[in-house]
């Protein structure tokens, strides 16, 4: 067993496999609301919303936007190109997408087993930018609730990843030292950076090593759950 005693795991792609269960709820969206209409290919659709989304979420954690804006205009957009300003029914596309997500219960690899051993060795926590009134379902619905103590989402807490006000918070709640504890994640900035800036170890996990990442050099680098059996 390592000197690590505090796993702290990001959620979306590195546990819950966002980007298949948010391309399966987006399906949805499209039939639901015939959007080929406007777009007879679903990957054009899914191309457009991706995109921009992206970019949404940038700001929201930058506290550029709001959440409400976030909402309805990552679903407006790829209307507004065909003169659709509806934003009544941008909202209600995002609510009927944010449940969808919700049932949706697809995980990374390897996750219940790695997770199985963890438990058994690690004390294991949850930190997540996500939305509270979805992420607490998708951990249930996907059975990963049982597997940790604590969870941390930035909208309950008031700061995001990776502000250090949000690393801080994790310490002030579980009395980890940062010597003992550990960052897992998908996202460099937010969980590896932030991770990084505050003091405490990281694991990359990724499929695409950036010139960035290289420089920065991570304190483990992971390609499948499975690896942080080799050092943890």
């Amino acid at each position: 067993m390592s000197n690590y005693h505090h796993l702290f795991f990001d959620l979306d792609n590195t546990l819950w496999n966002f980007t298949e269960n948010a391309r399966s709820a987006l399906f949805d969206v499209y039939t639901q609301y015939n959007l080929k209409r406007y777009y007879p290919e679903f990957e054009s659709y899914v191309q457009q919303f991706e995109e921009n989304n992206a970019a949404l979420w940038r700001l929201y954690g930058a506290d550029k936007i709001t959440k409400d804006f976030l909402n309805s205009e990552r679903f407006l957009s790829p209307l507004r190109r065909f003169g659709i300003l509806n934003e009544a029914l941008a909202r209600e596309m995002c609510t009927y997408y944010l449940e969808q997500c919700c049932q949706k219960t697809a995980v990374m690899p390897n996750t219940y087993t790695v997770l199985d051993y963890l438990k058994e060795r690690y004390d294991l926590y949850i930190i997540s930018n996500g939305f509270s009134e979805v992420q607490y379902h998708k951990l249930d619905r996907s059975g990963l609730s049982g597997y940790f103590k604590n969870i941390f989402l930035s909208e309950e807490i008031g700061y995001h990843k990776p502000k250090p006000e949000f690393f801080a918070h994790l310490f002030d709640v579980t009395n980890a030292t940062k010597t003992e504890s550990l960052v897992i994640g998908d996202n460099f900035e937010a969980d590896i950076e932030g991770a990084m800036n505050f003091g405490i170890d990281q694991v990359y996990f990724t499929t695409n090593l950036s010139d960035e990442c290289r420089s920065k050099q991570p304190t483990f680098i992971i390609h499948d759950l499975s690896e942080l059996r080799l050092f943890l």
